[in-house]
């Protein structure tokens, strides 16, 4: 009879046959993976610097940490670069390569809080990444200019950033060497001189004003002010303020009114001066020139503030007097301008009716940006529902109505939304679940076609 084979496998002794090995063929071994397999450089050297940290943390008398974490500098800055590249190339990349070079970006961070990596070290790896940057395709540019920034720290690092950013100008790098040289550097007359021969928007006239402002040298600070509201293009707003803040402090009425003044021909924060305009003269106790300020500011009022607070607060500073005699006026231009703040002052005056009535015949508002916004009537239809629940379910009805033919699962979902508050008010405030029941039991007939919907709706 046939012996039985041995069928079990047999385990080759690798952890044993390791330990075995002597200095030479180990490092033979290494030696060999690593022509295999590249990227175990980078392992090793991690172990290395691991192995270092727990061994002599404090201490690295032959420099072993700086030449480990200069060689794993750019160990992970040849893996990120290989993506980066490909980015520039194709102005962009999978979204999963982005995660891996940022991954590797943020290693190289890691390595530069540390504190290791020796000054040669980091020129080579500005000039090589640099090289990437000047494309200005990838979309890693500010990923760059942040470990760019990390990774100086002596005076020699600062000004090799300098001179690589100056290699090719722009006002962006003009910018951000003005930033070195004054924060940084702390180099006034570099960074005075730079300033000076770049004078051409409001921000750059309120960098200027900081500089002196931090120096204490207000002086120099309000001139500079001055000049840029004057001269300044684009933002203005922080000049006008730094200004009228000083010129309030101070109690200095006319200068106060002469930037305002600014304000008003430069067509530039008109507003937001006038409103201090106002401020400074309600403070002053000039209650005849804070009633003018105020209504002229009230001229400048836009999307993006509110006609409704304009209104509360004319009401509340104004006398009754001159409030009855234009109230009327003020009410019609926020009608016109914004419906929603119209409504608002409706309620405030209990005109519920005129409210329920605008919110039906609009159908859905748009926003202060044009936008279609079919929640902009909400507000109202709920302080209303006790009110006329009958109006305001015809008002959701018709929300919930409007969702459903041509719809898809996100408006099926608002749909839903404003059926819900139908039912709430059929349950709860008329306590109809017979004509709530029959009513949404016809709806869901009309669209038994829609399953999408029918889902959506499928727990009221």
């Amino acid at each position: 009879m046939t012996a039985e084979k041995n069928t079990q496998p047999v385990f080759f002794p690798l952890d044993e046959r390791l330990r075995s090995l002597d200095n030479t063929d180990l490092c033979d071994l290494v030696d060999n993976l690593m022509e295999k397999k590249p990227e175990l450089y980078q392992l090793i050297l991690e172990w290395f610097k691991e192995k270092k940290q727990k061994t002599a943390p404090k201490t690295d008398a032959n420099g072993d940490l700086a030449s480990l974490d200069d060689n794993l500098l750019f160990e992970y800055w040849e893996d990120a670069r290989r993506i980066i590249s490909e980015f520039n190339g194709y102005g962009g990349g999978p979204e999963d390569a982005e995660y891996e070079a940022y991954g590797y970006l943020n290693n190289i961070s890691e390595l530069i809080e540390v504190g290791n990596i020796t000054a040669n070290a980091k020129f080579d790896f500005l000039d090589e990444a640099f090289e990437e940057y000047n494309y200005h395709n990838s979309g890693f540019e500010d990923g760059f200019m942040d470990i760019f920034f990390e990774i100086c720290q002596a005076k020699e690092e600062w000004e090799y950033l300098v001179k690589k950013l100056d290699e090719h100008p722009s006002n962006w790098r003009k910018k951000l060497i003005m930033n070195i040289q004054k924060k940084y550097l702390h180099d006034d007359e570099a960074y005075l001189k730079e300033r000076m021969k770049n004078l051409q928007y409001g921000m750059d006239y309120w960098d200027l004003v900081k500089y002196y402002d931090e120096k204490g040298d207000l002086p120099k600070a309000l001139e500079t002010a001055e000049e840029g509201i004057l001269k300044g293009e684009g933002r203005l707003t922080e000049l006008f303020e730094f200004l009228s803040e000083h010129f309030a402090k101070k109690g200095d009425t006319s200068n106060l009114e002469r930037i305002v003044h600014t304000a008003l021909s430069r067509q530039s924060e008109e507003k937001n001066m006038l409103d201090r305009l106002f401020v400074h003269y309600k403070l002053m106790g000039d209650y005849k020139n804070a009633k003018e300020t105020l209504l002229e500011s009230f001229g400048f009022t836009s999307w993006h503030s509110s006609y409704y607070n304009e209104y509360k607060r004319m009401k509340e500073f104004l006398k009754d007097q001159d409030w009855k005699s234009i109230e009327p006026e003020i009410v019609n231009k926020i009608k016109e301008k914004d419906l929603n703040d119209y409504l608002r002052i409706c309620l405030d005056k209990n005109m519920k009716e005129t409210v329920i009535e605008s919110i039906l015949n609009q159908g859905s508002p748009r926003g202060r940006l044009g936008l279609l916004n079919d929640d902009g009537f909400d507000e109202f239809a709920d302080k209303l529902e006790y009110d006329f629940p009958e109006k305001v379910i015809k008002y959701y009805w018709q929300k919930a109505y409007r969702n459903i033919p041509g719809g898809n699962r996100r408006t099926y979902q608002d749909a839903a939304k404003n059926l819900k508050k139908v039912k709430s008010i059929y349950m709860d405030i008329l306590k109809d679940e017979i004509e709530w029941t029959e009513r949404f039991s016809y709806l869901r007939s009309e669209f038994k076609n829609r399953p999408a919907f029918l889902d959506e709706v499928r727990l009221l």
